[in-house]
């Protein structure tokens, strides 16, 4: 449902309020009018990544974007969110940083989007209970800023609120570093450091490029990302690579999709009902590898990097 509008003149004042009041946009360039927009024409990073996002959704569910229901979690600046709600899809975002909120509700009213919902609060509380049922979720810069175990509570209950496909925009570890153990199955990855330990609460939720609270975060390898979204409920699970982003290294988009199981008849009915996981490149003990040749230790080391 579309309202009214603001002029171009009513946009361009309000666009400078805001900005007067909380800063600039730093993330989401979003084109207001012609020659309007929250950053600027000539920015371009995150825009393509939405392209990615369109594509995935358009490509998977059987329904026009005007009939989707669409949870955008942790939406920043809201360019996702808005997008989806230019299309006529029924959106819902969901952030805690009252700057961020700010803006996307700007934009929103800019554009008169009514359908367009924007709740502050924590991704970690979502619920089917709270929120209710979606199409599409897209989860994207906030898998990665989160720590163990919340990271593995995240991801199921994603698949609760999820009915066809999620998208998970994130980092990957590079190896296997370390290990936590949730609902008895061991996922792997590395820790990575979010805020000081001795940071304040306002410090922690004033830094944007960090976590809202948790020093730490733990970072999944991309077969226990796999394994952790067919453990939570997804059907298959799949990874887009057109079209393309400036993405930085070990970054990634994945897809998850909710299915149905379903019959197969040509083969053996153990191989049916198995549960294949990706296995783990874990390295091998010391003493294996202080027994090798140094060159041989060195091709070892590279081929657990490279893909």
């Amino acid at each position: 449902m579309m309202g009214a509008m603001m002029t171009r003149d009513e946009m361009r004042a309000g666009l400078a309020a805001v900005v007067a009041r909380l800063g600039p946009w730093r993330w989401h360039n979003i084109r207001l009018a012609d020659d309007l927009y929250t950053i600027g024409a000539d920015a371009a990073r995150l825009e393509l990544r939405l392209k990615r996002f369109l594509r995935i959704v358009s490509d998977t569910v059987a329904k026009p974007l005007s009939q989707l229901r669409v949870l955008d979690l942790a939406c920043c600046e809201g360019l996702y969110a808005i997008e989806f709600a230019r299309q006529g899809a029924r959106v819902v975002g969901i952030e805690a940083r009252e700057e961020h909120l700010a803006k996307v509700q700007f934009v929103k009213e800019a554009l008169g989007l009514g359908d367009l919902k924007v709740i502050e609060g924590d991704v970690r509380d979502l619920s089917r209970e709270r929120h209710g049922e979606f199409d599409v979720v897209l989860c994207a810069g906030i898998f990665y800023h989160l720590d163990a175990p919340d990271v593995f509570r995240f991801a199921h209950s994603i698949a609760q609120v999820c009915s066809r496909v999620a998208i998970f925009d994130t980092h990957v570890a590079a190896g296997p570093v370390e290990s936590h153990e949730y609902n008895g199955t061991t996922y792997w990855g590395s820790e990575f450091i979010e805020h000081a330990d001795d940071a304040t609460q306002d410090q922690r939720q004033g830094n944007p490029l960090a976590s809202l609270d948790n020093a730490r975060s733990f970072w999944l390898t991309r077969p226990s990302l796999y394994n952790l979204l067919i453990d939570a409920g997804f059907a298959s699970v799949m990874e887009s690579h057109v079209p393309t982003t400036y993405d930085a290294e070990g970054r990634i988009t994945i897809f998850a999709l909710k299915g149905k199981p379903m019959p197969i008849y040509s083969i053996a009915p153990p191989l049916v009902d198995s549960h294949e996981r990706w296995p783990e490149a874990l390295p091998p003990p010391p003493a294996a590898m202080s027994d090798r040749p140094f060159p041989a230790r060195i091709a070892a080391g590279l081929r657990r990097l490279l893909p």
